[in-house]
């Protein structure tokens, strides 16, 4: 693992998307595993790292897409941890809701997301633990949710941060469930990131980004 800043870490063995890890107290949080094919590397690294960040109970996804959750079954099963997601991409992982775009119905019927056990449903704002805190960033999906670890904020596919530092929509368009909704959350996010101190941006595809770079 590599740290980032205090207790938070960027997994160096998932694959997809990128992977994180932060230590509380009482235990650590996964956010956003990858895909299935990372699974055994990452299960070595957490194992590996106990030591340093603590046991996993919980695992923390931003959405539903596939490179972000698609090994968490098998982790969950492994570890025993909870699992947290938004309610509204919960319920199109369950398939008691369609995907919002054709591409996304597409991409529900090429890929296999195992369902979790133990899934807790994000609503609002709330905490996963002490010092590990979600709110709601939709538009990317209808159940994107974001978190924050102190001065860190993961960001998932709500945004992605440019070479020159700067917070922007995710630039694959046809993936986007709401373009004018995630224009509102890309607005929230900036505004967290002055109010609230934000030192580094964690997002799904670029590097952990200073916020002095990520304004």
């Amino acid at each position: 693992m590599r740290l980032i800043a205090n207790n938070c870490y960027q997994l160096e063995h998932s694959k997809g998307a990128n992977g994180y890890v932060v230590s509380g107290r009482a235990g650590a949080a996964v956010i956003d595993p990858g895909i299935s094919s990372g699974y055994d590397a990452v299960l070595k690294e957490l194992r590996d790292s106990e030591a340093r960040v603590g046991r996993v109970t919980d695992i923390a996804l931003t959405h539903y897409d596939f490179d972000h959750v698609q090994a968490v079954a098998r982790l969950q099963q492994e570890l025993g941890a909870r699992v947290w997601l938004g309610g509204a991409d919960a319920a199109i992982l369950r398939g008691d809701q369609a995907p919002p775009t054709a591409v996304r119905r597409l991409m529900q019927r090429l890929t296999s997301i195992p369902y979790p056990g133990q899934l807790e449903e994000l609503d609002g704002t709330g905490s996963i633990f002490e010092g590990l805190d979600y709110f709601p960033t939709p538009g990317h999906t209808p159940g994107h949710f974001a978190f924050q670890w102190n001065t860190v904020l993961f960001t998932g596919d709500s945004v992605t941060v440019r070479k020159d530092g700067t917070l922007r929509q995710f630039i694959l368009r046809p993936v986007i469930s709401d373009r004018a909704v995630a224009g509102t959350t890309e607005q929230l996010l900036r505004e967290r990131i002055t109010s609230q101190g934000i030192e580094w941006v964690c997002a799904g595809h670029n590097r952990p980004t200073r916020t002095n770079q990520a304004a």
